[in-house]
């Protein structure tokens, strides 16, 4: 049976963070990293070279990519292109917005920040995977994060968490005994994350680095960016553009329809905004 690799990134837009990740085939890995590279020197880049959906304008990989003469939307648009070329790899995001009341939670928390949701959209993406290992016959999945930055002050409130090993706190109960409920698929895997294969523990890895990574950050940057200019009423073209040759990956066995809800989860539910969404992508 095979292992399955899950590598997660996250991005936040003011009141909007996305977590979100590749499913892959462990022993895939080495060969969608040497096509990424590969990618990379095609473009004249060095094949460290550091990618990323927003490339600051001293950002080494930035400079190299504009001295020859192109524009960074050219490498972002190329580095779409590859993922949107892999074979048997799955997107998941799960969207979480900030809705809560300033004045009311200010008195429990000075440091309010919408990264109190990251603990939860991860849940998600792990309830998804979870069920992919159940469908697929897999013998479990190892899980990659870039750092989460969840702060250095710990707070919980219900299903909100903050703090330095926030998250490894919360995936180490849901691997003992907590499980991470089921997905959309409801009748799949329902208990802890160690029966259904799930390594004890996430590992922590640096986008900066590691070129998986980096493919997570252009994924839910992309995303991120849609959700973003469609709530704010004003669709990026070019975005929308991007979108589309990354729908075909998000996960769509249980959404409603396609990967709607499966692949893509907006949490706390905006009937409005999903339609909006929708519309957007005719």
């Amino acid at each position: 049976m095979s292992m399955l690799s899950l590598w997660v990134d996250e991005s936040e837009r003011g009141p909007l963070l996305s977590v979100g990740g590749l499913l892959v085939q462990w022993d895939t890995v080495l060969k969608i990293i040497h096509g990424w590279c590969a990618m990379k020197e095609r473009l004249g880049l060095d094949p460290s070279a550091e990618v990323k959906w927003n490339l600051p304008k001293d950002h080494e990989t930035r400079k190299a990519f504009e001295r020859s003469g192109k524009k960074t939307r050219d490498l972002i648009e190329e580095a779409i292109n590859y993922l949107a070329s892999l074979d048997d790899t799955t997107f998941i995001v799960s969207v979480m917005f900030e809705q809560r009341k300033k004045e009311v939670w200010k008195i429990f928390s000075k440091k309010m920040s919408v990264r109190d949701f990251y603990c939860e959209g991860f849940r998600y993406l792990l309830q998804r995977v979870a069920e992919e290992i159940k469908e697929t016959s897999s013998s479990g999945c190892i899980v990659v994060c870039d750092t989460p930055e969840l702060g250095k002050k710990s707070f919980e409130s219900g299903k909100l968490r903050r703090g330095k090993k926030a998250a490894e706190k919360e995936y180490a109960k849901w691997y003992i005994k907590e499980g991470v409920d089921v997905g959309p698929g409801k009748s799949q895997h329902k208990g802890p994350l160690k029966d259904a294969g799930f390594h004890p523990s996430f590992l922590i890895g640096d986008a900066t680095y590691h070129d998986m990574l980096q493919m997570a950050d252009i994924m839910v940057g992309a995303i991120s960016d849609w959700i973003d200019s469609v709530k704010a009423g004003q669709p990026n073209q070019w975005i929308k553009s991007q979108i589309k040759k990354l729908i075909p990956k998000l996960r769509a066995k249980h959404g409603q329809p396609f990967f709607w809800g499966d692949g893509l989860v907006l949490w706390p539910w905006q009937n409005q905004l999903w339609d909006d969404l929708k519309r957007s992508l005719p």
